[in-house]
């Protein structure tokens, strides 16, 4: 299913969507924890994805264009990630544990795996 030849993008894709779907069965305690966890996780499927879609966009480009780049995008989606982590957890109901735990679990486990992805490139 996940072969390391195929891109970040599309594993980053993949283990995003696996995720997920294990959340989903967080609904099975409760529709208030099913919610926080999906959306923790979605939240830290768009960091990790958006990441790994500039990379194979730049990965070509010159050292110093791609590493502007790469953090100038770093530092976009770090503010827009914090924003709407701020909004879910100021103007939803959901239960602020479980958002947090999902969302930092699901962050580290697919930012593992993109870094896998990225050392198997480079």
């Amino acid at each position: 299913m996940i072969n390391l030849d195929d891109g970040v993008l599309k594993n980053s894709l993949i283990i995003s969507a696996l995720l997920i779907a294990i959340s989903i069965t967080f609904f099975l305690i409760g529709s208030g924890e099913g919610v926080a966890v999906l959306s923790g996780t979605l939240l830290s499927g768009v960091f990790v994805v958006s990441s790994a879609w500039v990379f194979e966009t730049y990965q070509y480009a010159e050292n110093s264009v791609f590493t502007k780049i790469y953090f100038i995008s770093v530092g976009v989606r770090l503010i827009v990630i914090l924003t709407l982590f701020g909004i879910l957890l100021g103007i939803t109901k959901i239960d602020e544990i479980y958002f947090t735990v999902s969302f930092l679990i699901s962050y580290l486990c697919q930012s593992v795996t993109e870094m896998i992805f990225l050392n198997k490139i480079i």
